[in-house]
């Protein structure tokens, strides 16, 4: 398979060469009134089908056959549409077209629809998060969840899978620097801030898969990001019951220093006080970012990207009761408490680049950046519980009581005294060069690792007086964990990808192919992945395009993923193997006479080498081994557009299937055989999903707004804790979830058109409903133990609905 994949990279690549063709090329760039670089604005000819769309720095290139004079037009949602004659073709080589912001008076919300489809890449509108309604606060990440492909079930957390992957297998770039999460993390009240700050950003772009080689080593997603380079002074404040954030950003008087610096503060004390779990939480996230950019001159440019966030988790739990059942058998957990838990994840970040563009073919970039994690997690629990039969329900669902009798009586004593340090430093070199009809980009890069981990954790339980499990002998810990490593390890990295555009007789192809090379000396392992993706736009009555991309991805290990439970560091661990085959079509089309597109997909991934693992809330802990094979195979399916004038909603939706067959897992049977289970669900095998991210404002008066985020995922596959995977085959019931915010300026330019703003360009009160139809959604399962060794699980449910005031202002 790997020899096929190489010999059709090469094929293609040798084919580049033949399609030219003897046409006047135009090019140049589109920008915003406000000299901001717009992507995936539409550019066509006047009375031709077909056309072509802006790259990421607003740069577009065209052909034509005709002789002039022609018309050229550009177009985006948010944007007036604008038409450029151009009577010779003299300066079609440099144009420079400025798009101006449509003045309606649903201005603010408009979306300015980043939505064509740049190979295997979503542009998404980082304003939208600002009016989202999300229990995490306004995450750039709630905007990713409703993406197809993607899903979650978890609205404390920031996290999501992808087409079948876990949290650990998606990449995250801002400003092409690779960001990292903290380690110990085990659940999502403890999760705190995400890196990306969302009035910080400019452009996003996402990818679930397929993506290209100048990406890194991961299996699943590249969510991209680029920070903002301001023109003038501005800034915005909120507050709200989740916390509080402000951020300023200008630049001097010849344009010369840019910065823009952000600060949040969040806690989720509110949220996770309507959790089964009564007690005195604590929690408390801060976080600093700050990006500078410096002009030397027309050639030079410097750049740093710096974040500071402390995140504290502090939790004294008082007691727990909990119903659940079904309509046979009801029952309660009722749990009283003592100790607390005390959590300190702090980190830091720093990032210099050095650009330099001797011409307009060709940029280098240098970029040295440095990582540092410190993270606390201490906590002694004590817990006593009991588990109640209570009765039945009866047909008008009222539960009839009988006297309750107690199926599980005991205690138990949670420990923890982990400490870990990381510091990941590297150093990597750009370069990006137009050569004709081709864009080539290469890097290389090198990284340094040390991890310092102390790990003592342990569980005992005991029931009707019982120690599980059952030892006449000794004092058995139920569960136990203790290690301590130092690790240190190098790994060189690089890549080399060739893009272009082909202008065809009867459409345009675009073509990216590469290659991406890793080696890790920690296990002596050298990885050569070719990737390749093309779009190709027919010149049809309607405007389709269609797309394909495959490749080779390997996630090569990283600390998790090489420490094993009771076996330590596994120093043979290899990378975990992906092929990806991706392909689908977008349909634009207008209803109502709005814009609307239609994107479906269809992949199919072929897994090699895996590492299999368990996972409880956010916390993934890997065997360590790679003794499994896998595949995950689905269609995503998505619509956005106007479904309101002026703004932008969409829908996505996922069917997908995901199985792994573990090598020698087997079990012993009532009549004494071996049977071998075979592919079993892998724990990220959410069958189905189906979002929707709507926003609406009321006619007559458009500064009245509505937004509505729903989001329902089928159950995911669970089993017995510390048990063998093939055990996990149960389903939790299913994730439904729906916020809603509803928003009001109270003065700015909805109230105001015509006014010059003043100070404030607005103020904005919103309310927010959390879970508006108070779901109690599952995330984990507490494990009940009686003395006979029979277990019993009991829902660890989410966050109950709540109400959220917040205030946004502008200036």
């Amino acid at each position: 398979m790997h020899k096929q994949l190489y010999i059709l990279f090469a094929v293609v690549l040798l084919s580049t060469s033949l399609f030219g063709q003897n046409k006047t090329e135009i090019k140049g760039t589109v920008s915003s009134s406000e000299q901001k670089r717009l992507e995936l604005v539409n550019v066509s000819i006047k009375g031709l089908p077909g056309g072509t769309v802006t790259d990421a720095n607003g740069n577009f290139s065209i052909s034509v056959n005709q002789t002039p004079p022609i018309t050229l037009i550009f177009s985006s949602i948010g944007y007036n549409h604008k038409e450029v004659v151009l009577s010779n073709f003299e300066n079609a080589k440099n144009l420079q077209i400025v798009l101006t912001e449509k003045q309606e008076t649903i201005e603010e919300v408009n979306v300015k629809a980043k939505e064509r489809t740049n190979q295997n890449f979503t542009a998404i509108d980082s304003k939208i998060a600002a009016n989202l309604p999300d229990a995490t606060g306004g995450s750039i990440e709630a905007l990713v969840k409703t993406q197809m492909g993607v899903t979650s079930n978890n609205e404390l957390s920031s996290q999501y899978r992808v087409r079948g992957g876990n949290f650990d297998e998606n990449l995250v770039y801002v400003n092409d620097i690779e960001v990292y999460r903290p380690f110990l993390v085990r659940a999502g009240q403890q999760e705190g801030l995400s890196f990306v700050n969302p009035e910080l950003v400019s452009d996003i772009r996402f990818s679930a898969g397929g993506f290209d080689a100048r990406y890194g080593d991961k299996m699943s997603s590249v969510l991209d990001i680029k920070y903002k380079h301001p023109t003038e002074f501005a800034g915005s404040a909120s507050g709200s019951l989740l916390g509080a954030n402000a951020h300023i950003e200008g630049a001097n008087k010849s344009g010369k220093f840019t910065h823009i610096t952000g600060v949040r503060y969040k806690t989720n004390k509110y949220l996770v006080g309507s959790m089964d779990v009564s007690g005195d939480y604590q929690p408390n996230f801060l976080d600093i970012q700050t990006y500078l950019t410096y002009r030397i001159n027309e050639k030079w440019r410097l750049g740093f990207l710096g974040n500071i966030s402390r995140n504290s988790y502090n939790f004294e739990p008082v007691d727990r009761e909990t119903t659940f059942g079904t309509i046979s058998e009801v029952r309660k957990l009722r749990i009283y408490f003592e100790g607390q838990e005390e959590d300190l994840f702090m980190t830091g970040f720093g990032a210099v680049s050095l650009d330099f563009s001797p011409d307009n073919n060709n940029n280098f970039k240098v970029v040295a950046s440095g990582y540092r994690t410190s993270e606390d997690e201490t906590f002694d629990i004590l817990g006593q519980y009991w588990l109640q039969d209570l009765g039945e329900t009866n047909e008008s669902g009222d539960i009839v009581y009988n006297e309750a009798e107690d199926i599980g009586v005991g205690s138990y004593l949670e420990h923890a005294r982990n400490y870990l340090f990381g510091a990941i430093t590297n150093i990597a070199f750009r370069g990006n060069h137009r050569l004709g009809a081709n864009n080539i980009e290469w890097e290389a890069k090198y990284q340094y690792e040390r991890f310092s981990d102390i790990i003592n954790e342990w569980e005992l339980r005991d029931s009707a007086d019982y120690n599980i499990p059952l030892n006449d002998e000794a004092l058995t810990l139920s569960y136990a964990y203790n290690d301590e490593n130092k690790i240190e390890s190098n790994r060189f990295t690089g890549f080399i990808q060739e893009n272009r555009n082909f202008e065809l007789n009867n459409g345009s192809l675009d073509l990216a192919i590469g290659v991406r090379a890793n080696y890790w000396d920690f296990n002596d392992e050298f990885l050569l992945s070719p990737r390749m993706s093309l779009l190709y736009t027919p010149e049809w009555e309607h405007d389709f395009s269609f797309k394909f991309a495959s490749g080779l991805y390997y996630q090569s290990p990283f600390y998790k993923e090489y420490r094993s439970q009771g076996e330590g560091i596994n120093t043979n661990i290899k990378a975990q193997q992906s092929i990806h085959f991706v392909t689908g079509f977008d349909y634009y089309f207008n209803a109502w006479e709005r814009p609307f597109k239609f994107s479906t997909e269809l992949y199919y991934k072929k897994m090699k080498h895996l590492n299999p693992y368990q996972i409880d809330n956010v916390r993934i802990r890997y065997s360590a081994k790679n003794n499994a094979e896998g595949y995950a195979a689905g269609l995503d399916m998505k619509v956005n557009g106007e479904f309101v004038k002026g703004i932008e909603s969409w829908a996505s939706l996922s069917i997908m299937q995901t199985e792994e067959d573990i090598k020698g897992d087997h079990y012993t049977n009532s009549n004494g055989q071996n049977v071998f289970p075979g592919y079993i669900p892998r724990p990220s095998d959410q069958r189905f999903n189906f979002s929707l991210m709507f926003q609406d404002y009321l006619r007559n008066n458009p500064s009245f707004k509505v937004n509505l985020n729903l989001i329902y995922g089928s159950g995911l596959p669970f089993g017995p804790p510390n048990s063998e995977r093939y055990k996990a085959t149960n389903r939790m019931p299913a994730y439904r979830r729906v916020d809603i915010g509803f928003s009001k300026e109270i003065t700015g330019s909805q109230l105001h058109p015509d006014k010059k703003s003043g100070t404030f360009k607005n103020i904005w009160i919103g309310l927010e409903v959390f879970n508006l139809f108070d779901i109690d959604n599952t995330i984990s399962y507490f494990w009940v133990t009686d003395v006979n060794n029979t277990q019993y699980a009991v829902p660890n449910y989410l966050t109950s609905r709540r109400l959220n005031l917040k205030l946004i202002t502008r200036f």
